[in-house]
């Protein structure tokens, strides 16, 4: 019989320094709950490198240090007797920014002195179950053996955040952003305890700004292609650890209508950890970095690499 956690409060605390920030859902995070179970999960993060996460955009020649605070609620209930969730990502931080960006509209160099503190952009996700995602109540998900599990995922970023276009750096983003994907999940066995590979491919898509910074008329992006892999282990009933990959491809902008040369091609990976000290409240850690840069254009790999760690 499988060890159900009742409906519980996470505290997740995710580090992913490193030049880009191979962002994600995070390990578990599409392991079904019980019908009926809410989940509140406060998350912070500690991001630094030349990647603007609001915006998910990279800036060449920047130095950007962010630190977020995100407040998840999640909601799991039955649709036409399907497993489906509900959850929103109120987002809370700062940042802060050196450096120069270049207008490529007008080749004016702006030195990148800039921070930011407030409200960023509300996140709605839902997610619905379509192979092997039966909704049951507790007592039935506890009985019930997992197995291989598909889901159609999708989610609206709303730009309420903080932003003004006169600072290079915003929390908020001033675009609306949309997302679709479909999360797979496989339970299986390693040494007689649970183990999970989670399999996550998606693509997000932006409006346009049309009132964007460093005095443009409008900046346009291309949809940002992700793939979000990880494969953790229960070493005891309370304590999993796990190995974390990321990939992302596209993303990139132009400024009244220039290139602003900065297409994502980038793969990372990382390690988690997570422990439950009662039923109701657990922990859980991630520390990720950047593992490789395939072809991004020269300018950005050149910018990039002069702040790699030595070991990437």
């Amino acid at each position: 019989m499988r060890k159900v956690a009742l409906p519980t409060l996470v505290a997740f605390f995710l580090i992913l320094p490193g030049v880009i920030r191979a962002q994600g859902d995070g390990p578990r995070s599409q392991l079904l709950l019980p019908a009926g179970v809410n989940v509140l999960v406060p998350t912070y993060l500690n991001l630094s490198g030349n990647y603007n996460f609001a915006e998910s955009i990279l800036v060449q020649d920047a130095d950007i240090t962010s630190d977020v605070f995100v407040l998840t609620y999640t909601r799991a209930f039955s649709l036409a007797d399907r497993y489906a969730q509900i959850w929103v990502n109120p987002i809370f931080g700062a940042v802060d920014g050196s450096g120069s960006v270049v207008n490529p509209s007008t080749g004016n160099t702006i030195a990148l002195e800039s921070d930011a503190r407030g409200l960023g952009d509300l996140l709605v996700n839902f997610k619905v179950g379509l192979i092997g995602t039966p909704a049951l109540k507790l007592p039935e998900f506890a009985a019930q053996p997992q197995t291989f599990q598909l889901s159609a995922f999708g989610s609206i970023s709303a730009p309420i955040g903080e932003y003004d276009s006169d600072r290079p750096l915003n929390l908020g983003t001033n675009v609306w952003a949309f997302r679709l994907g479909v999360p797979m999940v496989l339970p299986f066995k390693l040494f007689e305890k649970p183990a999970f590979f989670e399999f996550f491919p998606s693509v997000a898509f932006y409006t346009d700004n049309d009132d964007p910074t460093l005095g443009a008329d409008v900046r346009a992006q291309d949809p940002l292609y992700m793939i979000e892999s990880h494969l953790t282990y229960n070493f005891t009933p309370k304590l999993w650890g796990g190995l974390d990959l990321r990939y992302r491809y596209g993303g990139a902008t132009t400024t009244d209508g220039i290139s602003d040369d900065n297409t994502q091609d980038v793969l990372g990976g990382g390690i988690s950890i997570g422990y439950s000290f009662h039923p109701v409240i657990s922990m859980q850690a991630s520390y990720g970095q950047v593992l490789s840069l395939i072809h991004i254009s020269e300018p950005t790999r050149r910018a990039c690499r002069s702040r790699m760690p030595s070991s990437a």
